[in-house]
């Protein structure tokens, strides 16, 4: 069974600017991703919010990044036993 797992980051470069960021900088995760063997298959956008698929071990992970004037949210849907691990390393 999936779970949704979220966490936050806070910001002090307004929305334009965190969008700025993020937009300039998926090339940079592109090639992070290949070094460990994951692929980014997946990527639009809807207003401020990015949807997006991660590929790895046959898998898709797919999730959203919503942008806002002081946060940056990021939620991902795992499966279950990677969900587990996930929460614990937030705390």
């Amino acid at each position: 069974m999936a779970k949704p797992v979220s966490i936050t980051i806070s910001h002090d470069l307004g929305r334009d600017g965190a969008l700025d960021r993020l937009r300039s900088g998926l090339d940079r995760i592109r090639d992070k991703l290949g070094v460990v063997r994951m692929q980014l298959v997946d990527e639009s956008w809807q207003g401020d919010s990015l949807h997006f698929g991660v590929a790895a071990l046959g898998h898709t992970v797919r999730g959203r990044v919503d942008v806002e004037e002081a946060l940056v949210r990021v939620e991902v849907t795992l499966p279950w036993m990677l969900a587990v691990f996930a929460e614990k390393l937030k705390i």
